[in-house]
């Protein structure tokens, strides 16, 4: 039975088999295989036969039954395939060498795919080393037992899982077909299995999960653990500790859960990213343990080896350079011993005998593994085994140490005092050197060693870094009514020409050529094969260049309405890397491929002659940087030079806004447009428009419009609001009035001062959008940057800026006058700024392609504008000095001071922050 639980541990236990798609083995390979008696393997008997580990019996005296909630109500949200799960109750005894898990599920079919899910009863083992009892599988209606699975009602299959990835494990499955199975009846299956796989020398681990994909009602985990012997623990995602109870010689570990949510994680999510909340335990100390662990099963043959010594003579006749020695190994085994894996018992860790492998030229990660340092230790090259995890990398460094927190094993070799990491799993590989091979990196490796104490990085990222370069011509300069061109050069370098090389050799040259057709066809209709793509492989320096020539009727497209030809310059190769990913709104982080170094070259060759000012764009983020630079060469040659690089494997969740309107500012930078009109195009030398679209740096007609008009009302309101001439509020008795500005009252002066140029900074910026290109975007249903708030809040942020400035020059102006109206027309205007600052907060938080712009940087700002305006306010309306500065009125003469209560006192000596 398979947990809905993504990403979860239990999908990558106990197996070091190379973690890789394969072909499916046909029947015939099947058979040959049978026939010829592959050490480990047997054919399955027939089904029921109870000798193959299988049995029915009373569940062990030592397990405390838990009750089924059938009074437990489906949740609304979160059930998978129709299940709704009542009780997920493990236990776990460990006694000496063996091990023995108990398991109670119990589900209730919700609907009808809940039917065909529950009735199809599934328990999966191995029969090399376990044991299992079925205790019992029955179907529960109305609260009562309706049918019961009889002992020969199973039926014992080998489903061979991993098939498809060339592995063969031997596991058999225990199934059932439930008959009669119907909405609201519950299935409940209780087993056992005993045994523990002795490759692991009699050390137990284990783990336990504390929340599955599917929402469960009661969730029962317990361990029963010898007193005194050491137990280790790793507590995942914020678990929490067990109760433990000392039952004389045993310890029990107890979790007891209920109403348990469920887990989902987004599609697209890291390898490594595991969110759910689970529990590792063992008896492992630390890496050091799994690594002397790890070391008897790689102890190298001693003796003559015929086969094995063979070719150790004919490589070393080849050279006397140690590090062509290293490559002409690893060369042979990869080439030479085909991915085959035998993984049943103790060879789910366990490497088959070099020569074995040797002789029936297949083999898995740890059979080719050792198979190389075999190789390389009679060469005389310093190699060992390295443990790795393909999915978890750096991740694996949190894991609790245990064999299962690996599942490949490479060569880790010295070449003087240079480490390197070698796959001997990978399809051949090219380079005259090392400088050229693309070494292995999967973060973090536990090399099997007796010095080993902690994982240890690899060769790094720019191992592996995908380098492809690409030089795209498309030649339409015969004319605008004249048939075009297009010539796709790829350059591709180590991990990258790897890859090249591996589709070249696995996919029909038909279907390859077709896929690439289809792709530029995309962006160019009419689009047809020139002549064959063309390939040259230079295996010495690790490069495939690749090279496709296409045709198509017309480049062109004809304007009628508007008398000109239009032509569209994209670039799929680059919008590829710059993808919007499919969901925004994730609780995890969202994988992205890194590193990637990534050159587009565009050249584009025009009919007649052009004069277009060259631009540069430019976009970073901490995931991607993009940068595009133009360049025109004899007037009618357009160059892009387009440079992706990532920076991150991975985008938090929360940032995912913020990258998604990243690549949408790039998608839309690099978007391009070129127009001939009709009176330029009869003429070859005639000048041509701007290679943007028409007037598309030009003020689009209705921002433009709103813009005047707001600058009217402004003006006008202005006006009246200089006129505006209240009284002055009245002296305190026996106050002066004060003949200038002082005290705290520069510091709203100087801030003044400031808004114009900050406002001026805001709308400058703001200028792009506002453009016929920008606001089309912005306001087009589809395009790539819309949103039915964006257009709107753009014209209301730019009319309250406006107005913030405008009202920062009245302000100035009557406070120079010291006017009686400034007071409270400076309250006022703190009032508009708070308008613009909560309308700031709601667009990005409402609108998507903003909410990455809302950072920790600009909610800081935003928090000191409102305490600084509150703070002036607050001493706009209590201060003293306020009351005897702004006493002048429009139609009146200033007020004369008073006489002072006492001659010598200083009308200032009895200001302060609020007098």
């Amino acid at each position: 039975m398979e947990r809905n639980r993504q990403g979860a541990h239990r999908r990558q236990r106990g197996r070091h088999g190379r973690a890789r798609r394969g072909w499916m083995l046909s029947i015939l390979q099947l058979l040959l295989l049978l026939l010829a008696g592959a050490p480990g393997w047997a054919a399955p008997a027939a089904p029921g036969v109870p000798d193959r580990g299988l049995a029915f019996g009373p569940a062990p005296a030592w397990v405390e039954p838990q009750a089924v909630p059938l009074d437990a109500v489906a949740p609304a949200e979160g059930l998978s395939g129709g299940e709704h799960y009542l009780l997920a109750d493990e236990q776990v005894r460990v006694v000496g060498t063996q091990q023995t898990d108990y398991h109670h599920v119990a589900v209730r079919a919700v609907n009808e795919r809940g039917v065909e899910e529950a009735a199809n009863v599934q328990i999966r083992f191995d029969p090399s080393y376990q044991t299992l009892t079925i205790h019992r599988i029955e179907v529960r209606r109305a609260g009562r037992t309706v049918f019961s699975v009889p002992a020969g009602g199973v039926k014992l299959l080998q489903r061979e899982a991993s098939l498809e990835s060339l592995i063969f494990d031997g596991r058999l499955t225990a199934h059932v077909a439930l008959q009669n199975v119907r909405v609201g009846d519950v299935v409940e299956t209780v087993y056992s299995r005993q045994g523990h796989n002795p490759v692991f020398g009699g050390r137990q681990f284990g783990s336990f999960d504390l929340e599955w994909g599917v929402p469960v009602a009661r969730l029962h985990a317990r361990l029963l653990w010898p007193q005194g012997r050491p137990l280790y623990w790793k507590l995942h995602n914020g678990a929490q500790a067990a109760r433990v109870a000392d039952n004389g010689s045993e310890l029990d570990h107890r979790w007891q859960m209920r109403d348990v949510p469920a887990r989902v994680v987004d599609a697209n999510s890291p390898g490594w990213f595991d969110p759910y909340v689970w529990v590792e335990w063992g008896e492992f100390q630390g890496w050091a343990d799994v690594a002397r662990w790890a070391q008897p099963l790689y102890r190298l043959p001693e003796g003559a080896l015929p086969a094995l010594d063979r070719e150790v003579a004919r490589i070393a006749a080849q050279s006397a350079d140690p590090e062509q020695r290293l490559l002409a190994a690893l060369r042979f085994v990869q080439g030479e011993v085909r991915y085959l894996g035998i993984e049943m018992g103790v060879n789910s860790h366990a490497p088959h005998a070099p020569a074995e492998v040797l002789q029936r030229r297949f083999g898995d990660c740890k059979d080719k593994t050792l198979l190389s340092l075999a190789l390389l230790q009679r060469l005389g090259i310093p190699a060992r085994p390295a443990l790795v995890n393909t999915r978890l990398r750096e991740a694996t460094a949190d894991r609790l140490p245990t064999p299962w927190a690996f599942n490949h094993v490479i060569v880790q070799a010295d070449l003087g005092d240079r480490r390197v990491w070698l796959d001997p799993t990978r399809t051949p590989q090219a380079g005259k050197g090392l400088d050229q091979w693309v070494q292995a990196d999967f973060g973090r490796a536990l090399i099997v060693d007796a010095a080993t104490r902690e994982l240890v990085p690899m060769a790094g990222p720019q191992a592996r870094t995908l380098r492809r370069e690409l030089r795209a011509v498309l030649d339409a300069s015969a004319g605008f009514d004249q048939p075009a061109t297009l010539t796709v050069t790829t350059l591709a370098h180590g991990e990258s020409a790897e890859q090249l090389r591996e589709a070249l050799a696995t996919t029909a040259r038909n279907d390859l050529q077709k896929q690439y057709l289809d792709f530029y066809a995309a962006s160019y209709p009419g689009l047809a094969v020139d002549q064959p793509y063309m390939v040259r492989d230079d295996r010495n320096a690790n490069t495939v260049e690749l090279v496709e020539h296409y045709r198509m009727p017309s480049y062109w497209k004809r304007d009628e309405k508007r008398s000109r030809w239009n032509g569209e310059l994209e670039v799929p190769d680059l919008m590829e890397w710059l993808r919007r990913p499919q969901a925004v709104n994730r609780q995890g982080p969202l994988a992205l491929r890194h590193p990637v170094d990534f050159t587009l070259v565009s050249e584009f060759r025009l009919p007649g002659q052009w004069d277009v000012k060259p631009d540069r764009i430019a976009v970073e983020d901490p995931a991607f940087e993009m940068r595009r630079e133009e360049a025109w060469k004899d007037g009618n040659v357009l160059v892009l030079t387009d440079h992706y690089r990532s920076r991150s494997n991975h985008v938090p969740a929360a940032e995912v806004p913020r990258y998604v309107a990243q690549l949408e500012k790039a998608r839309a930078g690099i978007n391009y447009s070129l127009y001939h009109a009709d009176a330029a195009a009869s003429q070859a030398t005639a000048p041509a428009a701007p290679a943007r679209a028409p007037g598309a740096d030009s003020p689009h007609w209705l921002p433009l419009l709103t813009g005047v008009a707001a600058l009217g009302g402004l003006g006008l309101l202005a006006r009246r609001l200089y006129r505006w001439d209240p009284e002055p509020a009245p002296l305190p008795p026996g106050g002066v009035a004060a003949t200038a500005i002082g005290g705290w009252l520069w510091l709203p002066a100087l801030g003044l001062i400031a808004t114009p140029f900050h406002a001026g900074k805001v709308l400058m910026e703001a200028l792009p959008a506002l453009t016929v290109e920008g606001w089309t975007l912005l306001s087009r249903p589809g395009s790539a940057a819309y949103h039915p708030m964006l257009a709107p809040t753009v014209l209301v942020e730019s009319i309250l800026n406006l107005a913030i400035a405008c009202g920062a020059l009245l302000l100035l102006w009557l406070m120079a006058k010291r006017r009686s109206s400034l007071p409270r027309l400076y309250i006022a205007w703190w009032m508009l700024v708070f308008a613009a600052l909560l309308c700031d907060a709601v667009a990005f938080n409402l609108i998507p392609s903003l909410k990455g712009q809302w950072t920790d940087k600009q909610i800081g700002e935003a928090v000191r504008s409102a305490v600084f305006g509150a703070i002036w306010i607050s001493y706009f309306l209590r201060s003293e000095r306020v009351r005897r500065t702004f006493v002048n009125r429009l139609e009146s003469a200033a007020v004369p001071p008073a006489a002072p209560v006492a001659p010598a006192a200083d009308p200032q000596s009895a200001s302060s922050l609020t007098a």
